[in-house]
């Protein structure tokens, strides 16, 4: 895709995707057709009946963007239409990376606004704690999803939008609801794989419509149609849990950093979730009966998020189509309609995306990695600070204890010269050990140790090291509390 010579085929994404099999084969220009770049002077827009190239009522044109040049995408148009202008938008978002908006004018004064999509993550209480670059918002079909547009629109003329009417979304075939569910599900899985999760969403939707629109306050009589897809997918954190992988813990860590291990918990979670995705396996096969365009799901209907659920939605292949009273109808079914089958973006643009999805989660396993290291430094710093002290401790209280038995063997062997009867040695004993603060305890193998009297209980090791403690505080694991004689 060039723009400036030659055009060739294109078989990238397109506005209509069931246009790659259910379109006109006609809009297909020949390989060495010449299009229409966005900005071209006005001059070559009056010649474009003798240089366009002419498929039917329809010219193929391709949309450049205006800052740097770059083929964003091709499109053919009714005679007349030109490209106005064309851009590419980059975000840090990896739901949404890059995004590309065309605008279309014809020759009464219609334009037609297309944006690939608008991407936005909708989440339950427990998810909300999830960071991202992506924009939080809740969840709307795809009527609301049209009004916010219209009205957005509307606002940039002054004017306000009022409903008057609703049909399909403009298409050169019949949209197949399932297959792009099915689509929508691949893409999904996708993503979850290149962050290294083998898992499907427990819920997807999509839905396409077309709403046209009455504008009052305009300066002018004007009449406007908005179409739009809306599409996502639903997950549980409980069920990134579950598909651990290896490469799973760094995707955990980057998805809710510091707090949980997260790339996107387990137990109760997945529980939920798999008992969710039965209940909504039960449901589609009634709500597939009912020919609504939602993608199996009833009007009215609305996702109900659980605690740990994520919506990942976007807004897609939208079209504000704005014309002066009376010219609505035709823009619609020519321009419009064209437009929305025959418009394929350029497939560099879509490799490129895919290229900085990778980076983002490269970038974010690096930092990730380097968090644990210093995590782990931490860790040693902590461990060698804390056997210091201990070492400092147990020679210090070697020190008391080696100092208080030379002592009772002192107190011992001069109430032996003293007194010689049982008793009085008994006595002479407990007086030294009061003289000296401690209390006598036995060990598992029933010898005697002596413990300080600052000390309420004595536990023991299993290498026979012996401690004091007071005010109930319990060594822990691995230490065995001691009796007192």
């Amino acid at each position: 895709m060039g723009c400036s010579g030659a055009v060739g085929a294109t078989d990238g994404a397109t506005a209509d995707d069931d246009a790659d099999e259910g379109g006109d084969p006609s809009v297909d220009a020949p390989a060495d057709a010449p299009v229409e770049t966005a900005g071209v002077a006005s001059s070559s827009r009056d010649a474009a009946t003798t240089d366009m190239p002419h498929i039917g009522d329809l010219e193929l044109h391709a949309a450049c963007d205006t800052s740097d040049g770059q083929a964003l995408a091709q499109v053919a148009l009714p005679r007349g239409w030109h490209i106005e202008e064309a851009h590419l938008e980059r975000s840090g978002s990896f739901d949404c990376p890059i995004s590309v908006g065309v605008t279309a004018a014809g020759p009464m004064g219609e334009r037609i606004m297309y944006r690939s999509e608008l991407c936005y993550v909708d989440a339950g209480a427990v998810a909300k704690r999830i960071p991202t670059q992506t924009e939080r918002k809740v969840f709307v079909h795809v009527e609301a999803a049209c009004d916010e547009l219209a009205q957005a629109c509307a606002a940039r003329l002054g004017a306000r939008a009022e409903v008057v009417a609703e049909q399909p979304y403009p298409s050169s075939a019949a949209v197949d609801i399932e297959r792009e569910r099915a689509r929508v599900k691949r893409e999904a899985a996708n993503d979850f794989a290149i962050q290294g999760f083998s898992m499907e969403p427990s819920d997807v939707v999509y839905e396409c419509r077309m709403r046209r629109y009455r504008l009052t306050g305009a300066p002018v009589p004007t009449e406007l149609a908005v179409a739009a897809k809306v599409e996502g997918y639903m997950f549980s954190i409980g069920g990134v849990a579950g598909s651990m992988g290896k490469g799973v813990a760094v995707g955990v860590e980057a998805l809710l950093g510091a707090g949980l291990s997260s790339g996107l918990i387990g137990g109760v979670l997945g529980k939920r979730l798999r008992e969710r995705q039965a209940a909504t396996a039960a449901g589609q096969g009634v709500a597939q009966e009912q020919p609504t365009g939602r993608g199996g799901r009833p009007d009215g209907a609305s996702f109900e998020l659980g605690a740990a659920d994520l919506l990942q939605w976007r807004i897609r292949d939208s079209f504000c189509l704005v014309a002066p009273e009376g010219r609505l109808d035709e823009a619609a079914s020519t321009a419009l309609a064209s437009m929305a089958s025959t418009l394929r973006l350029n497939p560099a643009i879509a490799r490129e995306a895919s290229a900085q999805k990778q980076q983002m989660v490269l970038e974010q396993r690096q930092r990730t990695q380097m968090n644990i290291a210093q995590q782990q430094q931490q860790f040693a710093a902590w461990q060698q600070m804390h056997a210091s002290q201990q070492a400092a401790f147990d020679s210090y209280q070697q020190a008391w204890f080696d100092r208080s038995d030379r002592q009772h063997a002192a107190n011992m062997a001069a109430s032996a010269a003293n007194f010689s009867s049982a008793g009085v040695g008994t006595g002479a004993a407990s007086y030294s050990d009061a003289i000296r603060g401690v209390n006598h305890y036995t060990r598992p193998d029933g010898t005697d140790v002596e413990v300080s009297v600052m000390a309420d209980q004595a536990w023991v090791n299993g290498s026979g090291d012996v401690i004091g403690t007071r005010d109930g505080f319990e060594p822990g694991f691995g230490w065995t509390e001691l009796p007192r004689q």
